[in-house]
């Protein structure tokens, strides 16, 4: 079933320089954004840390950003810290929201090579985005998108957390760099555009292999908390990204050292934590 998914607030920018703006800034190549295209983004800070992913939308006449209801308003005022004399105006649409739908033959999966952009449709004044994993998300009005299904959301959630793709919130922000979000394996970062904040790091921990951490699918018995700390023999061993309701109790996606691949995990309350999937090889962690 589709669902409203209220994790999301859109931010459209508009301008002459909006493409141009948003691709000095982001990690995606957002000038070759074709209209009727959509991509994954982050936005870094210089240290590389991610304060935000979201998705970008062309809409030929403007951009759509579809990014962590809690963190829509700093990124805002963040970005227009930066615009000076670019003409691009950021603008919180609140009467707009995103929903999710996923296909009845839905199988989660990770992805096998970066999507760096996918199509995006309009019908009406709803746009559609063929995500690589094979859910669709629509952006529009709020009053012209399906009506909220707890069910439905937790399905998608589920399945966002098993194909590994992590929403960052404002409990995670400024806590991993994107290959520990998977975000050079989703599409997330064009590592062949040109500078944007935090592209060195990322650049060098991507040719010089110097993440340790990545991400993992664990379970337990409990719904996690965004933000919830991992840990392996009363040790930090990485984070709680986001999380969704099983049947056992929970499947969450997490930052994880690589070296706690095959630790006994706990939450910070000391509840099993079970490592199911690695978005990562087991070769690295050694």
């Amino acid at each position: 079933m589709p669902t409203r998914l209220p994790f999301f607030s859109i931010v459209r920018v508009s301008g002459a320089d909006a493409a141009a703006f948003l691709h000095s800034q982001l990690s995606n190549d957002i000038e070759h954004l074709q209209p009727g295209e959509a991509c994954y983004a982050t936005y870094n800070t210089p240290k590389g840390r991610v304060i935000a992913n979201m998705l970008v939308l062309n809409r030929g006449d403007d951009l759509l950003l579809a990014l962590a209801a809690d963190l829509a308003e700093p990124v805002i005022k963040r970005l227009r810290m930066f615009v000076l004399r670019a003409k691009a105006v950021f603008e919180p649409l609140p009467e707009f929201a995103a929903a999710g739908a996923l296909p009845a033959d839905a199988v989660a999966a990770g992805a096998d090579t970066p999507a760096l952009s996918f199509a995006a449709t309009q019908q009406s004044n709803i746009w559609t985005a063929a995500l690589p994993h094979g859910g669709r998300f629509s952006i529009g009005p709020a009053a012209a998108l399906p009506d909220y299904d707890a069910a439905a959301e937790n399905a998608w959630n589920t399945h966002e957390i098993r194909s590994g793709y992590p929403w960052i919130s404002a409990a995670t922000s400024e806590n991993a760099v994107a290959q520990m979000l998977n975000q050079h394996t989703i599409g997330g970062v064009h590592f062949k555009k040109g500078c944007y904040p935090g592209q060195e790091i990322i650049a060098r921990a991507q040719y010089r292999g110097q993440v340790k951490r990545g991400l993992a699918v664990l379970s337990g018995a409990s719904l996690e908390a965004a933000g919830i700390a991992v840990q392996a023999n009363g040790e930090e061993a990485g984070i709680i990204i986001n999380s969704a309701h099983s049947p056992e109790g929970s499947i969450n996606l997490a930052v994880i050292k690589f070296s706690a691949a095959t630790a006994v995990l706990t939450d910070a309350d000391g509840s099993a934590l079970q490592q199911e999937t690695l978005f990562f090889t087991t070769e690295a962690a050694n």
